[in-house]
């Protein structure tokens, strides 16, 4: 019986067996602590790998996919191999002079480590009644050998491995000056490498590549520094290329570009930097690193900051056990810290209802219409539901989100890759994602929670005529003062709300003027999301920011934040008089008249030209997305027929971004069309748009129309609530593409009489009573009604 079944199936090159498709159940069995070895008779954890469609499942779920193929399948599903993975016994290894070996230094690459010599497996194949009664056919306990099929299951690649593209490598990139280096004027000089040359350091060493000065570094936690490599470069503009002597080796260097402020590298790898080093008296061959790279001391600090888990006194943090009220731990899967943070602030209270609301919508039972709920959104949130909010116990060591990051993150570039991301960006596609593929089809989903009507009142200075716009908002970005001072997010949030001066183009008088630009709120959401945009642009780069903030609640449970003086009292017929918008529509467009006549030069007709202005936006330093759109419709009939400008009917809505935000865009000479779009996405924010512009260079630059249809449905309310701070999520690190996301929830503790931060620092869960990371590294700040 059982030559026939095996003979009968063929085994794919990779299968899921690291956790069950239903739950976070793993074949893992770790030795306990007294003992030397698991014993065979009591093996607590094993996985069903199903040998009809290769999933594997927990004892606990295999009667669901037995129910489940039975449903939707030709046959049921009734053969599995059975595995358990068995720590081996731990021998602590020691040097040659009888110590203990001491740690390895921190690896930046995840290499595939083999399990053979991690765990023994042992592995039986049964067959499964109706009843989930089992049969064992095969046991390798009893084997001599073990059949060529079974064995090609056991060694055949993980799936969790083959998911994982790529490991997560810091990139380096060339900048202008790396590429556009000199070698020629490189001076060939003897230099004294021992010490920089302003002070007595010999450690944290920088060589100018420029002409040879040795200068110290920055200082940094742990490593003395004088900044006199920087203080060269500031006397010397032109020599803004630097090398690290310590880490210099031939395997590994860092480069830094002081006017980039950025760690570079030449195109050509070594080959330049080898030869600038030997006109130095440096043979690369011959040098070994000494002091730490530039990345492995941005992993040590941020290792240092996820597993250092004491408070600013030294005091070890209490570790908090899961459980119902607070959930469990989100394993790192390397650089998914920022999903593991949003995640636990949805799933446990730090949007208050927002767990509640989806436990009902969603349920604990699986459908039993989906045979692979490895691909289905609804079955992946009921996997992390569950494990979250109904058996969080089950898993003290955590759990890995794999399949749901692999889920929701699909063809995403940036979601469905190692790289570390923005949380807020992930919040909000996150949201959407949900929405768009899940509750579209339900009454209620628990986002609308998150949000609110916002009002646009624009008023032009010349003939004081009005106009109100309301859009859909799920959180409130806030710009910071660009300084290292203490600064008020009441402040910050009156200033956002702030009347602002624009050029406009008024369709109700046709003068061209400027206008009054003011937000307010109509409608207040159940949770209040503030993102104080901690990006600043350096060389046109961005630059994370750590400015400490005064906000409410931070170390007052009871203290809330009041947003009732920003409500819209819509508009007063008595006082103001609204534009004629019809006015817009009658033919009144006035191309830029310099690029017109640039296009014209170029032999294109001036209705073919008004056509490329209209479509393109009609901006300054729009000359090459004009010739763009006139190059990909030079074959359309109509190109050089009269233009009239399209009627706009009462219905259609239209996408208003700052003038000034669009003319800086322009001026750093992006796609009028993608700043566009991305003023719209990022209401008008500036920094968040350039860097969405950079990272989306081959979006087409449309706006769906769906997406601009205002909705009839009202999110929030019209009454202002008092606002408590629930949740936090917060960025260690002083770069956007690296450091680290750990989530801060008020959650009842038992024994206590109050409310106390809990911090989630990815698997593990403690109690936080220092609320300074609060402060000074808040990225989002989740505001519930009180």
């Amino acid at each position: 019986m059982e030559n026939e079944l095996l003979d009968s199936i063929t085994v794919p090159n990779a299968i899921g067996r690291d956790e069950c498709i239903y739950c976070f159940e793993t074949p893992i069995n770790n030795i306990t602590e007294g003992s030397e070895s698991i014993d065979l008779s009591n093996i607590e954890h094993s996985l069903n790998i199903c040998v009809s469609c290769f999933q594997s499942v927990c004892k606990s779920h295999r009667e669901l996919h037995m129910n489940v193929t039975s449903h939707s399948c030709d046959t049921n599903h009734m053969n599995y191999l059975n595995i358990a993975k068995l720590e081996k016994s731990k021998i602590k290894q020691t040097g040659e002079d009888g110590n203990a070996t001491p740690p390895k230094k921190i690896k930046l690459q995840v290499t595939e480590k083999s399990e053979n010599e991690l765990y023994d497996t042992v592995w039986k194949l049964i067959r499964c009644d109706e009843n989930n009664e089992t049969e064992i056919l095969l046991d390798s306990t009893t084997c001599t050998q073990t059949p060529v099929k079974i064995a090609s299951m056991l060694n055949a690649k993980s799936q969790e491995l083959a998911d994982q593209a790529s490991s997560w490598e810091l990139e380096i990139h060339t900048c202008e000056h790396s590429k556009q280096f000199n070698l020629d004027t490189v001076p060939l000089k003897q230099i004294d490498t021992s010490k920089c040359n302003d002070c007595e350091l010999d450690s944290n060493l920088w060589l100018c590549l420029h002409c040879g000065n040795l200068g110290c570094g920055r200082e940094q936690i742990g490593i003395e520094g004088h900044s006199h490599g920087l203080k060269h470069y500031e006397a010397n503009k032109d020599h803004c290329l630097a090398i690290k002597l310590g880490s210099l080796s031939e395997s590994s260097n860092d480069v830094y570009c002081y006017q980039c402020d950025d760690e570079v590298k030449f195109p050509d790898g070594n080959d330049t930097l080898s030869l600038i080093l030997k006109k130095f008296g440096i043979d690369i061959a011959n040098k070994t690193a000494t002091e730490k790279t530039l990345t492995e001391l941005q992993v040590e600090q941020n290792m240092n900051w996820d597993f250092k888990m004491t408070d600013s006194q030294g005091n070890e943090l209490l570790s908090l056990s899961p459980n119902d009220e607070l959930g469990c731990g989100l394993l790192n899967l390397g650089n998914s810290c920022y999903l593991n943070s949003v995640v636990q602030c949805l799933f446990n209270g730090g949007v208050s209802e927002w767990d509640t609301t989806m436990l009902e919508i969603l349920g604990i039972e699986f459908p039993l219409d989906v045979v692979y709920p490895g691909n289905n959104l609804r079955c992946q949130l009921i996997k992390l539901s569950n494990a979250l909010k109904v058996t969080p116990s089950q898993y003290p060591q955590g759990i890995k989100p794999r399949s749901f990051k692999k889920c929701i993150g699909g063809s995403h570039e940036e979601f469905s890759s190692n790289r570390q991301q923005d949380a807020m960006e992930f919040l909000t596609y996150l949201t959407t994602q949900l929405d768009n593929k899940f509750f579209d089809k339900n009454a209620e989903s628990p986002n609308d929670l998150l949000k609110f009507s916002m009002e646009d009142k624009l008023q032009c200075q010349s003939c004081q005529a009005v106009k109100y716009s309301y859009g859909t908002n799920e959180a409130i970005q806030l710009p910071l003062v660009e300084n290292d001072e203490i600064q008020d997010i009441q402040e910050r949030i009156a200033s956002f709300f702030g009347a602002e001066t624009i050029d406009f183009n008024c369709p109700n008088c046709n003068n061209k003027s400027t206008a009054l630009k003011q937000a307010r709120m109509k409608t207040y959401p159940d949770t209040l999301v503030l993102n104080p945009i901690r990006i600043k642009l350096v060389n046109w780069q961005p630059v994370k920011t750590s400015n400490e903030l005064i906000l409410p609640g931070v170390d007052d449970a009871n203290e809330t934040l009041d947003m009732s003086q920003w409500k819209s009292h819509g508009f007063d017929a008595s006082r103001e008089k609204l534009m004629d918008d019809k006015k817009k529509n009658d033919g009144g467009f006035e191309p830029n008249s310099e690029i017109m006549a640039d296009l014209k030069e170029m032999g294109f007709s001036e209705n073919a030209a008004m056509r490329a202005l209209y479509a393109t936006g009609n901006q300054p330093g729009s000359m090459e997305s004009a010739m763009e759109w006139l190059f990909s419709h030079v074959e359309d009939s109509d190109l050089n027929d009269p233009f009239v400008v399209p009627m706009k009917s009462e219905s259609d809505d239209e996408v208003i971004v700052d003038t000034n935000a669009m003319e800086n865009m322009l001026g750093m000479g992006l796609d009028a069309k993608l700043s566009k779009k991305a003023l719209w996405l990022f209401k008008n924010d500036v920094n968040q748009s350039i860097d969405w512009v950079f990272n989306n260079m081959d979006d087409n630059g449309e706006i769906p129309k769906k997406e601009l249809r205002k909705s009839d449905k009202i999110y929030g309310s019209e009454e202002c609530p008092s606002y408590q701070l629930r949740g936090v999520v917060c960025h260690k690190g002083n770069s956007v593409h690296s450091g680290h996301y750990v989530a801060f929830i008020r959650k009842i503790i038992p024994g206590m009489e109050e409310e106390q931060w809990v911090l989630y620092n990815d698997e593990k869960i403690v109690l936080a009573q220092d609320t300074k990371e609060i402060r000074q590294n808040g990225f989002i700040y989740f505001y519930s009604r009180s």
